[in-house]
Parts: C-alpha cells; sequence; structure tokens
C-alpha cells in the first residue's frame, strides 16, 4: 500500500448535555460476535510520526479491556467499549499519527468532551451492541460534533450525529411541529447506526468505505472507486483520491479509539463512566409544559431540557402525535410518576397557547448573495406576492444579510433543505439521496438537463412535512 499524502485536524470544542435510556449493564461481545478478526500487537502505538512510511499493512492495535468486573460484567463503560473494538486501528499510518498527536496535544479538550458525554454514553454504546456493531463507532460523535445535540453544519446536518435531514426520515429520525429526530440522542443515534449498518453492507463489508461514505456519500466513494480501477489502482478506502475532510474522517476516528484504548499512556484523564445506565425515559400520561414536568421530577427546568433535545416546544406532543417519553435521571424517575399521578389535572398548559393543526406561524429566510425576491419565494414555498405582503416591500429589491418572514402552515408545510454540492454529485444522485424528482429538483434551482453542477454551488430541496 502506497501512502501518499499528510492531513491536518482542525477540531471543534462544543461541550454539552445529551439524553439516553437503558436498564442493565452492558456486556462484552463474544469472539463470534465480532463483526471483523483482530490481531494483536506487542509493541504500544508510537506518539510520533514515523520517518519512514511503512509499506506493509500495519498491525491491529491490542485491546486492553482488562477491567474490574463484577459477576463477568465489566464495571466500567470505557473497558466495555475497548471489548468491543473489531477494526484495524492503522495505529503506525502516518495520518492515524498525527490526529493522535493532535489529539493529545491538547488533553482538556478529550478529557471535557468524554465528560459530557457520561449522560447518554451508555445507550449509545447498548445501541452498537444491539446491532452487533464495532464499539469504535461511539466514539464517532466526538469527530461529528463534540457531542454537541444542536450543532448545525453550514449545508444543514444536525444533531450528534449530523445526519442530513433525508438520512433522518429514511431511517425513522422523525421531524414533526412539536420533535426534532436528528436532535434528540436516541432517535438520532438509531438512525445513524441504521444507515451506517446499510452503508457497511453496501460496501460488502468495509467499515473503512462505509464510514467514508457517511461522510461524503455513496455516490463520492463509488466514483473514487471507479477511477482508480479504470487505473488498475486499488480500490480500498486508504488508497482512494476522496475530498480532504473525507481523507481526515477515517484516521480521526481512529486516532480516538487508539487514544481511548490506552488513555493514560497517552496522558488523557478519562473520566469514570459507571457500566449503568444514567438516565431512562418515563412514559408521559398526557401533554404538559416542560416546566411542569420538571417540577414533577424535582429537577432543574433547563436540566430537563438539555436531556430532551429533541422536544422543540415548551410543552411536549399530544398524546395524539404518538406516545412520546421525556429523559430523567434514573433517580428522578419514581419522584416525577408519583407525582404525575397525585396530580393528574395539572399540565402547566394554561401558561402557553398551544398551536393547532389549522394554526400558521412564520418562517425566516436571509437573504443570500445572488438572491431575488423570486429565489426567495422558490426557497420558503411562497409567492413573491406574499413575501412582499408579510415584509411590507414596495419594490422588488432586497438584499444580501435581509430577513424576511414568511406564512408556514401546519396542515401543509414544507420543509426547504439547502444542499452545497460537493465532488462527485450530480442532479441524478441527489434527487435519488433526497428522494425527489430530478424535474422537480430542476424547476427549485431553475436548472436544465444540460446544467452543469459546481462544487459549492447551493441548491434547494423542497420535502413535505406531515404533522
Amino acid at each position: 500500500m502506497t501512502h501518499k499524502k499528510t492531513f491536518w485536524i482542525k477540531a471543534p470544542l462544543i461541550i454539552c448535555f445529551a439524553t439516553l435510556t437503558g436498564c442493565a449493564t452492558l456486556t462484552p461481545p463474544s469472539t463470534s460476535q465480532s463483526l471483523r478478526s483482530t490481531t494483536s500487537a506487542a509493541t504500544s502505538a508510537p506518539t510520533t510520526i514515523p520517518a519512514t512510511v511503512p509499506l506493509s499493512l500495519p498491525t491491529t492495535e491490542p485491546v486492553q479491556a482488562s477491567g474490574k468486573q463484577i459477576n463477568g460484567q465489566y464495571a466500567s463503560l470505557w473497558d466495555v467499549i475497548r471489548s468491543g473494538y473489531t477494526m484495524n486501528h492503522y495505529y503506525t499510518d502516518p495520518r492515524v499519527q498525527i490526529f493522535i498527536s493532535q489529539y493529545t496535544h491538547n488533553p482538556t479538550f478529550l478529557e471535557n468532551i468524554t465528560t459530557q458525554s457520561i449522560p447518554y454514553m451508555y445507550t449509545i454504546v447498548s445501541m452498537i451492541q444491539e446491532r452487533n456493531m464495532p464499539t469504535e463507532l461511539a466514539l464517532l460523535p466526538i469527530v461529528e460534533s463534540s457531542y454537541q445535540p444542536n450543532a448545525r453544519s453550514y449545508c444543514g446536518a444536525l444533531g450528534i450525529w449530523q445526519l442530513m435531514p433525508a438520512a433522518a426520515k429514511r431511517f425513522n429520525a422523525n421531524e414533526n411541529y412539536w420533535f426534532n429526530g436528528r436532535k434528540s440522542v436516541i432517535a438520532s443515534t438509531g438512525a445513524a447506526l441504521d444507515y451506517l449498518k446499510y452503508l457497511y453492507n453496501y460496501f460488502n463489508g468495509d467499515w473503512y468505505l462505509a464510514l467514508a461514505a457517511y461522510n461524503a456519500g455513496e455516490g463520492t466513494v463509488q466514483k473514487a472507486q471507479r477511477y482508480n480501477a479504470a487505473r488498475g489502482l486499488p480500490t480500498d478506502f486508504w488508497d482512494l483520491r476522496l475530498p480532504q475532510a473525507t481523507e481526515n474522517y477515517v484516521p480521526q476516528l481512529l486516532a480516538l479509539a487508539i487514544i481511548i484504548n490506552d488513555s493514560g499512556h497517552y496522558g488523557i484523564n478519562l473520566p469514570p463512566i459507571a457500566n449503568k445506565p444514567i438516565i431512562a425515559a418515563a412514559a408521559l400520561p398526557q401533554q404538559m409544559s416542560l416546566s411542569q414536568a420538571a417540577k414533577f421530577a424535582n429537577i432543574n427546568e433547563n436540566e430537563l431540557k438539555a436531556l430532551n433535545p429533541g422536544l422543540t416546544r415548551n410543552v411536549t406532543p399530544p398524546a395524539s402525535k404518538g406516545n412520546y417519553n421525556i429523559n430523567l435521571p434514573v433517580d428522578k424517575i419514581s419522584t416525577f410518576e408519583e407525582n404525575c399521578a397525585a396530580n393528574p389535572t395539572v399540565t402547566g398548559l394554561e401558561r402557553y397557547t398551544i398551536a393547532t393543526y389549522s394554526e400558521k406561524s412564520y418562517g425566516t429566510y436571509r437573504i443570500q448573495r445572488g438572491d431575488t425576491l423570486y429565489t426567495a419565494s422558490q426557497f420558503t414555498g411562497t409567492s413573491v406576492a406574499t413575501l412582499k405582503k408579510y415584509n411590507h416591500l414596495r419594490g422588488n429589491t432586497v438584499h444580501p444579510g435581509q430577513v424576511l418572514h414568511y406564512p408556514v402552515d401546519h396542515t401543509a408545510a414544507y420543509n426547504y433543505v439547502t444542499y452545497h454540492v460537493r465532488r462527485g454529485d450530480t442532479l441524478d444522485s441527489i434527487a435519488m439521496y433526497y428522494h425527489v424528482s430530478i424535474f422537480n429538483l430542476m424547476q427549485w434551482n431553475h436548472l436544465n438537463s444540460k446544467s452543469k453542477l459546481s462544487v459549492g454551488q447551493r441548491l434547494v430541496i423542497r420535502q413535505k412535512i406531515n404533522y
């Protein structure tokens, strides 16, 4: 294998709270459960970049899950994670070593992020184990979002797993007026893991290609593979010409897995995480305000909101929209249930005007360079006349940075996704990914069959929201 490039990391530092649920300790997978076999190495990972590039396949970072066990179960969740490693970490690869160096240069970064992962890491690991997937994936949100449920990328990806709307919808992280599945740690984790499992099967059991496709899309990875195949070159991840962010993506995750595997060796003080749930889900007997739910649970309202980032209103969804649970600290569940039972008519809803399905609310759209009132109308799904009416405009002139208001009818609302074209994209691949027709995609963006896409070009995709 020939290694060609040097890569550098630009890692965000975002600290947050999130949510999880669960009810039992997690068990280390047996050998038969592993998705990929591993080999051990006698030497520990070097902490400096090798002077020469190795030409042979690097061996796997040795697993060191040797912590305290109680009744055959690891007491520490970190040991559960280590015991579930199934990927080759390529720890002598220069690209991986660069990220090890970057992460260990500022130990506080990882220490803070892993501390904030404590409430929900148990659920993420348990969901990974349920799907028989590598536990290295529990570290992927560090790369994606620093575990920030409200993290949003420039192209519209959202949540700790940075899901795009189409992927979230495809894998059941649903969104409506009351709930955003991409912000919900539980819903988004289920969707992200199912998506990764799909990609793993799509690329014939190759986790590195699956991860690259999660970052850049199947089409981008396939195009890079076809390019190499046509020239008689290897088509594995390490030899593909991919966007730099994608080429960095896999080494970043592997570097994190190596560091977590032997954190003391790298000077990282991981916070202790017990192998048991800290947060659990409580059933809601009826719709209520979040402030009232916090009072029933005897916790701060801001803490409740932080544990339930998927709830987008100050009230829980109505019973007619499905059975929604609320996430609470485990030791507060019984208090919440007892107070709900003792006060069946108390909801706290009298403080709020609850939106009905016939009501309208208003969205905002910020004018971008090159926009006109007509293009703004396409992005917002309203007419030019409506935009002029609701914004008291006399003429047709708008300016970059200007904010326009437009009405949103909850009986027939649309979500407008802004997509930035990436290398390898085509109208066909974008339309297929978002489950829309090529005709509509061209119509929304004033394109025709002869139009050529350019990297970074901004497209709008309209998706109907069902409440």
